[in-house]
């Protein structure tokens, strides 16, 4: 009787399979290491709501910064500061954490900052800025390299917490018709955002170090980033997975050290064991370094769409980058850094080959945690059937804070981080902890959370 359960089991699986849709990767090959260029866009600062914006020499100008989602909070250039006539708390300090350590900053008096798109046909008009509260913002110490780049402004994630970011990348290099790498913030119900083909799920972690007993209040502004988990990374028939930064700041993607040995590519110290295939000048908070790159054979992003999208002949840096975890005092190094290079046009260093890219426009719902691709048509998307976690069909559990498919210890891990938190877009509602939205991540909070347990 067993023999014949077991054949008739065989035969209805095979029934199965065959009627199941198999769902390829959806491929995208010739990305290089260095993206042509950051997210623009165009803002305005307030002393007031109520009052005009800030003026230079009587003039109301346009100012562009960097939309970078691996910012915590809100970088304004020395010269920036010196121009718009913006005080100085004179006993603030406050310490953040790049890809070259530590650098210290000062902190700015109390603004309003308002953002608009960077094309926007209306820009000299102040009305059209989306105003966001009122913030104190990190002011650089030094003035921008004269020889290397001009000064710097940046707006990190407080802008984008709790809104919908659209991303419109250089697809190609057109000469006779060059614009840039644009972003702009949305309201989350904004009929115009662009419709996207597949979605990756995020996770909004706490990269921030407001305890360093370093920092002198009162502090700026300061956001959760976005997260990509489970990217693998293969080479030479080695695999390794891990958790990566989204950072639309990042000229190139990096992976750490750890991720490097996995594969291979470099001892304990970071320094290659096998040749590099190129090397690459990188800067950022904490100044300035030459990274070992290498081009990987895959690199897999899982979607919530049933396939993975698959970068063929991926170019990453070698790079630990940390941050000072506040419960236990110890640096956090992240996995990797996912960069503009491989959702904008890049660039090959060493010959100057520039290479396209498939997307359109890139979503960034961030009351939903949700990272959005708009294909363009010319590139075919894998169709498939899904029912699994995290799909428009089968939704996550809300107390999956972590996103795994599953409600458990390290859920639980978050909750103990959040417990008795203030609560806002800001922390993204204490990782999604807050459940009722109440401002506070609190017993009726843990009520909910034990009941999915």
């Amino acid at each position: 009787m067993r023999a014949r359960y077991l054949a008739i089991f065989l035969i209805l699986l095979a029934a199965g399979s065959r009627g199941a849709a198999v769902c390829s990767d959806f491929e995208i090959e010739g990305t290089y290491e260095a993206s042509i260029d950051l997210p623009r866009i165009l803002f305005l600062l307030k002393h007031s709501p109520n009052e005009p914006p800030i003026e230079v020499d009587g003039f109301f100008e346009l100012n562009y910064a960097y939309l970078d989602t691996g910012a915590s909070g809100i970088l304004l250039s020395r010269e920036t500061a010196e121009t718009m006539q913006i005080t100085i708390d004179a006993n603030a300090q406050f310490v953040d954490t790049g890809i070259g350590g530590d650098e210290f900053f000062n902190v700015s008096e109390p603004l309003y900052i308002g953002t608009t798109d960077y094309y926007s046909d209306e820009a000299e008009n102040p009305d059209i800025y989306r105003l966001c509260p009122q913030w104190r913002f990190q002011v650089s110490r030094e003035y921008a390299d004269e020889l290397f780049g001009e000064p710097i402004d940046v707006l990190g994630m407080p802008v984008m917490a709790g809104y919908t970011i659209v991303l419109k990348p250089i697809s190609d290099i057109d000469l006779e018709d060059i614009r840039y790498f644009t972003g702009d913030i949305r309201e989350p119900n904004d009929p115009n955002i662009p419709a996207t083909d597949f979605q990756v799920a995020l996770r909004l972690e706490k990269y921030i170090n407001p305890s360093n007993p370093l920092n002198i209040p009162p502090l700026p502004v300061l956001a959760y980033n976005p997260v990509i988990d489970n990217i693998t990374i293969e080479r030479d028939g080695v695999s390794s997975t891990g958790n990566w930064l989204f950072d639309t700041g990042g000229t190139v993607s990096v992976i750490s050290v750890a991720q490097g040995m996995a594969l291979g590519l470099v001892d304990a110290n970071g320094e290659p064991i096998t040749e590099a295939d190129f090397y690459i000048p990188i800067g950022g908070i904490g100044g300035s370094l030459e990274l070992p790159g290498f081009i990987l054979d895959r690199l897999s992003v899982p979607t919530l769409n049933g396939f993975n999208m698959v970068f063929i002949g991926a170019r990453v840096c070698v790079h630990d980058i940390g941050v000072l975890d506040e419960r236990s005092g110890e640096f956090i190094i992240l996995d990797g850094v996912f960069g503009d290079n491989f959702i904008c046009a890049s660039m090959d260093m060493a010959t100057w080959d520039f290479s396209s890219t498939p997307f359109d426009n890139i979503v960034l719902d961030t009351r939903n945690a949700l990272l959005g691709f708009d294909v363009n048509s010319i590139y075919p998307v894998p169709s498939c059937s899904v029912t699994g976690c995290g799909s428009e069909t089968n939704p996550f559990v809300g107390a999956d804070l972590t996103r795994d498919c599953v409600v458990d210890i390290y859920d639980l891990e978050i909750i103990a981080d959040e417990w008795l938190s203030a609560c806002d877009w800001l922390n993204f509602n204490c990782r999604g902890g807050d459940f009722d939205r109440d401002g506070i991540f609190n017993f009726k909070d843990f009520a909910e959370f034990a009941h999915s347990w």
